[in-house]
Parts: C-alpha cells; sequence; structure tokens
C-alpha cells in the first residue's frame, strides 16, 4: 500500500509541474488547466482517502481494465 500511496503522490507532483508549465506559456489553454485541475483534485481525494481509511485496510485492490487490441497478432515480417 505504501508503494501505491507513494506513485500518486508522485503523479500528483507531476501534475504541479505540468500546470506550472502550463501557466508560463504565452498563450495557457485554459480547458488544459481545468481538466489538470480536475485529475490532481481526484488525485488528492484518493491519498487523503488511502491516508485515513488505509490505515485499517491491509490491502488496496488495484482493477485494470483490459487493453483493446491485445487479441491482435501480427504476422512476422519476412
Amino acid at each position: 500500500m505504501d508503494q501505491f500511496l507513494k506513485s500518486l503522490t508522485t503523479r500528483s507532483k507531476m501534475l504541479d509541474a505540468e500546470m506550472d508549465a502550463e501557466r508560463r506559456r504565452l498563450d495557457p489553454d485554459g480547458e488544459r488547466l481545468v481538466a489538470l485541475k480536475r485529475i490532481k483534485r481526484q488525485l488528492g481525494a484518493q491519498i487523503d482517502y488511502i491516508r485515513r481509511e488505509g490505515r485499517q485496510i491491509t490491502e488496496v485492490m488495484v482493477v485494470r481494465k483490459p487493453r483493446r487490441f491485445t487479441d491482435l497478432r501480427l504476422k512476422p515480417i519476412r
């Protein structure tokens, strides 16, 4: 669980850096900033929940969606 919390914290810091870079541009994209802030807020909520409730949870289950084109098999190039 500590590794998952650490990865969320790292993502949050990366979003901070990305938002700062967008703000420093000559013509910042407002929609992009709003989207980045929304993602940052969601990450913050996850981090707060894990810190608050995670002490009692022994294992955090991470469910990943299957990738779309994993069944495709390419013919080898000769």
